[in-house]
């Protein structure tokens, strides 16, 4: 499904101009090819990790201090950094919309831009010059690792093509009221069972000494693999092939679910 349409739409009655609403659509695209549930590195044909991170976070398995600080891209402009993500996990609570909304990341990202990127709203609300939207977006609001402006400014006009640019107008979106400020939580250790979605992203994290040492025990590794490499993936993959399931190299609640009730054949 193309949300390029919905999202067009949602950034037009923000007051974006074509070409700021373009700019916005091409950055996203880039980032996310435009699917409001993207997990960072999910690049199965189903989205399968995806999905299940969008479920987790819903049914609170993962909750509002872990979303925030798992370092996972996420959503259409791969929200990453904690006190965005965090911002964005409060928004959605205060919303009543699916964590997957595309109409709500757009919201989100009007509301966290003047503080974000000053100035960047006010010119995305008034200029007419595309590739100068895109630039500015990518390098003031997306500051991605390469600032790939020519590819995002390609995907802007590829998308403009194949959409329709003068939608009926509608009654602008809700501005919603700032969440009030959550009471800091408890100092506690931090656990990390049942474990986490993982996967090649996860060099170290506490979850692949675990998956190392089941691979290993279940003769999928011949170590026990304490960071995540090449070996971890294939064996991963591997693994899932043997057990009917998607063998996308990501360990979800399913693939965490056969390493754990499984006997060694």
């Amino acid at each position: 499904m193309s949300y390029y349409q919905t999202i067009y739409n949602r950034l037009r009655k923000h007051g974006l101009t074509q070409a700021g609403a373009l700019g916005m659509l091409g950055n996203f695209d880039c980032e996310s090819n435009c699917e409001p549930n993207r997990l960072q590195g999910d690049f199965s044909p189903y989205r399968s990790a995806s999905k299940q991170y969008v479920y987790d976070v819903t049914i609170g398995r993962i909750d509002r201090d872990r979303f925030s600080n798992d370092k996972k891209g996420f959503g259409l402009y791969q929200l990453t950094f904690p006190t965005r993500k965090r911002g964005y996990y409060d928004f959605w609570k205060q919303s009543g919309k699916a964590l997957d909304d595309a109409e709500l990341q757009c919201d989100y990202a009007i509301k966290e831009m003047p503080s974000e990127s000053p100035g960047l709203l006010d010119e995305l609300k008034t200029s007419n010059d595309l590739y100068q939207c895109v630039r500015d977006i990518c390098l003031r609001f997306e500051r991605p690792a390469v600032n790939n402006v020519d590819a995002r400014f390609q995907a802007a006009n590829r998308i403009k093509s194949q959409i329709d640019l003068n939608p009926e107008p509608g009654p602008d979106p809700p501005v919603p009221p700032e969440p009030p400020t959550p009471p800091t939580p408890p100092t506690q250790t931090e656990t990390f069972w049942p474990p986490r979605t993982i996967d090649f992203h996860c060099t170290d994290w506490p979850e692949v000494t675990v998956l190392g040492a089941l691979l290993y025990c279940r003769g999928y590794l011949n170590y026990a693999a304490g960071a995540w490499n090449d070996e971890v993936t294939d064996a991963v993959k591997e693994f899932q092939r043997d057990s009917d399931l998607a063998s996308d190299g990501c360990v979800g609640s399913a693939t965490w679910s056969k390493l754990l009730s499984m006997e060694k054949e």
